[in-house]
């Protein structure tokens, strides 16, 4: 979005062509990214702990995990999911279809985990999706990317 906008500038203002550079525009978006998880993380995993969101810990493990486990909240993996999303859309070209099909994975594999953390959590225990729905999923989302790469992806060599 804002990668876009810079670029339509480019003719009034010489300086900002640093923004056509990938290097560039990686380091805004890690850079942008962090700041957004530090920003909300708090208010976040705070929200998690007071209603109490915490994924319930496999009991066949040993008992000083299950005692440094217990109570610990989940659905961390959508913070992650939020920053690579937010740096991405902020500094990424979002007319680049391997761009797009990144996004695509990752929110994909990220709605697969927030689905299995909330199954561990509606069923108050640490089954959530079963191994089999998880590579079967896995492996259909990776069949579609793939697909999609081959049909949309630059082939020239």
């Amino acid at each position: 979005m804002l990668y876009s906008f810079l670029i339509s500038l480019l003719d009034q203002f010489s300086a900002l062509n640093v923004f056509r550079y990938l290097t560039f525009r990686t380091g805004l978006s890690v850079v942008s990214s962090l700041l957004i998880v530090f920003i909300i993380g708090g208010p976040f995993i705070k929200f998690i702990e007071f209603h109490k969101i915490t994924g319930p810990i496999r009991d066949d493990g040993p008992i000083s995990h299950i005692v440094k486990k217990t109570g610990t909240p989940t659905m961390g993996g959508l913070l992650i999911l939020i920053g690579i999303l937010f740096g991405t859309l902020l500094w990424g070209d979002l007319k680049n279809p391997y761009v797009l099909i990144l996004l695509g994975v990752v929110t994909s594999f990220g709605l697969l985990g927030a689905i299995d953390d909330y199954l561990k959590i509606k069923r108050a225990n640490s089954k959530g999706l079963s191994a089999g729905i998880k590579i079967i999923s896995q492996i259909a989302l990776s069949v579609i990317s793939v697909l999609l790469l081959i049909k949309f992806g630059n082939n020239e060599h």
